[in-house]
């Protein structure tokens, strides 16, 4: 027993050291950390955008209070009605980023890096794109799934019940795979994309039912640069009625965080513990 201790003893001081070390190795502007990024800056909701609607003025909303109390205001000194104020939100967040993959940086959660690095999506980012509200509002950039979050947050704000939409259609040479949402008002569900910025009547309850329910022609003329010949039962999917669906990959993407920055206390904690118990096991 007490030579199995000492072996983790050593192991828990190793680990605390390389937790140590590799914080200063990713943050050094002398290195070279290519090997460790991803080959593609995209992930699976990356898609074909040839306009967008951005507004640079409005990158000083930078944190989701900021967001939302920009958002509130407004609606209070327009007077806006629930269907107005959905429209508002729909066209804040298209003009807040551009259509654009921005990943967590390497600096700010080394471990996650890791983690994507020894996982299957090692040459795309699909790990590495933020979940967190308040570090995606750091940047002008952000996709589908980022854009969802932030609308539906909005949507929380006012006290309107939301649900997120998801795409997975096949198609060549590229599957589709994309993130919008649908807010509930008078018992109808409209349909909402910020990012691809379609062209759609918010008033029209009819969308998101012809969707769900696999209308070629009805996509086609929403996302004519990503033209399908049909779409498969379940391809499009309408889910996670006022729930953040990426709550598990945040918690996971802030537990990466913990340990990137506070990963060394954890391990030399846990060699003081078994330290103390090693020294009681002798004494007995």
């Amino acid at each position: 027993m007490i030579f199995f201790i000492s072996i983790l003893k050593k192991v828990l001081i190793f680990l605390s050291a390389i937790f140590i070390i590799l914080p200063i190795y990713f943050h050094s502007s002398m290195i070279n950390h290519d090997w460790i990024k991803p080959l593609k800056n995209h992930n699976q909701y990356s898609s074909v955008l040839l306009e967008e609607s951005f507004n640079k003025k409005l990158s000083y909303l930078n944190t989701m209070k900021m967001m939302e109390e920009h958002f509130l205001s407004e609606i209070r000194q327009r007077n806006l009605s629930s269907h107005q104020s959905i429209i508002f939100a729909d066209n804040l967040v298209r003009e807040r980023f551009m259509h654009r993959n921005i990943n967590v940086r390497l600096k700010d959660n080394w471990f996650l890096y890791v983690f994507n690095y020894l996982s299957s999506h090692r040459n795309d980012s699909t790990y590495l794109s933020s979940l967190s509200p308040d570090y995606i509002l750091k940047f002008d950039g952000a996709l589908c799934n980022q854009q969802a979050l932030i609308f539906q947050r909005l949507m929380k704000a006012i006290d309107l019940e939301y649900q997120s939409v998801l795409f997975d259609i096949p198609r060549f040479p590229e599957p589709f795979g994309h993130f919008a949402s649908a807010v509930k008002l008078e018992n109808q569900w409209f349909y909402v994309d910020t990012n691809l910025e379609p062209k759609y009547d918010l008033r029209d309850s009819f969308i998101l039912e012809g969707l769900l329910s696999g209308d070629v022609a009805l996509f086609n003329s929403l996302y004519p640069n990503n033209l399908v010949d049909e779409i498969p039962e379940g391809a499009i999917t309408a889910n996670f009625i006022n729930e953040n669906p990426a709550l598990y990959g945040k918690i996971f993407q802030d537990f990466c965080y913990f340990l990137s920055w506070y990963g060394w206390l954890i391990f030399l904690a846990g060699y003081f513990l078994i330290n103390q118990l090693k020294k009681r096991l002798l004494k007995i």
